[in-house]
């Protein structure tokens, strides 16, 4: 537990200063700089952003890991809460692979999605379904 918590600390440390640079972008501008952004009002935002949900997740985490009683400890242990929680996360993931084509459909008709974007969202979809086919294959020569 204790790499957890040092994991879960250095995402602190990238989201604040992720959270700082987008900041910084904001007032200062990418001009100053030199950065050549192609959308400058973006840039700022979603490095913030970034960095907040970094800071909201990895906080969240570490208080948990402080705050766990010994009862706790036991239940995340127990085969049963971990299929549970296997089945949530399938759950998603499948929710995610129905939707995301949809989403790679409907936003670059609507002119919200460009190409670099489109691409690098697909070649995303493409490897976790790869990663997912070749866990189930290793997962059933296994058992």
């Amino acid at each position: 537990m204790k790499t957890k918590v040092n994991i879960l600390w250095s995402l602190e440390i990238v989201g604040g200063l992720l959270l700082i640079l987008g900041i910084v972008l904001g007032f200062v501008g990418g001009e100053i700089v030199n950065i050549p952004f192609t959308n400058r009002e973006f840039a700022p935002f979603a490095l913030g952003f970034c960095g907040v949900i970094l800071l909201i997740s990895a906080g969240t985490g570490i208080q948990y890991e402080k705050r766990k009683t010994k009862e706790q400890e036991i239940e995340e242990k127990d085969e049963r809460m971990n299929a549970i929680d296997q089945d949530a996360k399938s759950k998603a993931f499948d929710m995610m692979a129905i939707l995301l084509p949809f989403v790679l459909l409907v936003l670059p008709l609507f002119g919200y999605l460009n190409q670099v974007a489109f691409f690098v969202l697909s070649g995303l979809y493409i490897l976790s379904i790869g990663f997912y086919k070749f866990h189930l294959e290793k997962n059933k020569k296994e058992k």
